[in-house]
């Protein structure tokens, strides 16, 4: 924020304030379950929305963002599906809900797991995605490492081949679209 530069003089900041947005995305409800578990629905500057998820784990904080609003696939169990594709979003816009929840973290919390199984196909947005998870993996970035990030997909095959053309260790996960094994099968 720019209030929180006290290098400079006040009538600096104030302008820097009121000509620069720190976020772009507004946090339109933050929920927190037992568990500590918490989930943003954020309203995007066109007015659509979107959700990111903190999981707090005993070693581990995780944030699962979002790529799209809403998703072209039509898988039947996901409800994200069922709004059709809106359109998909920047690569800033994925980044600002990280830095959201990056806000939530007490001081000696800290980021430590990136998953990328919130709304939407993530590789349908791979543009998008890749320069997220370059700008996540980077030293001047977050420093994140690439085992530390999860891409889930409906299974893209020629979107797999390009994000494995990359040449980082991310993981991937492929839902198989089915609640039993002999179905997956």
């Amino acid at each position: 924020e720019c209030q929180d530069m006290q290098d400079i003089p006040a009538s600096v900041r104030e302008q820097l304030g009121n000509r620069l947005a720190s976020f772009r995305i507004t946090v339109v409800r933050d929920q927190i379950a037992k568990d500590r578990t918490e989930k943003l629905l954020l309203k995007l500057p066109d007015g659509n929305f979107g959700e990111c998820v903190l999981m707090r784990e005993a070693r581990r904080r995780a944030v699962c963002i979002s790529t799209q609003v809403g998703c072209a696939m039509g898988c039947t169990f996901c409800a994200s599906g069922m709004l059709g594709l809106m359109r998909n979003l920047s690569a800033g816009e994925i980044i600002e809900q990280i830095l959201r929840v990056d806000r939530l973290l007490k001081p000696n919390e800290r980021i430590t797991n990136v998953v990328v199984m919130g709304i939407g196909e993530p590789l349908a947005n791979l543009p998008a995605l890749k320069k997220t998870l370059e700008t996540l993996n980077e030293k001047g970035g977050m420093g994140l490492g690439a085992r530390r990030m999860t891409i889930s997909t409906v299974g893209l095959p020629e979107k797999i081949r390009e994000l494995a053309a990359i040449g980082k260790p991310y993981n991937l996960a492929v839902s198989l679209h089915a609640p039993n094994d002999e179905l997956r099968n």
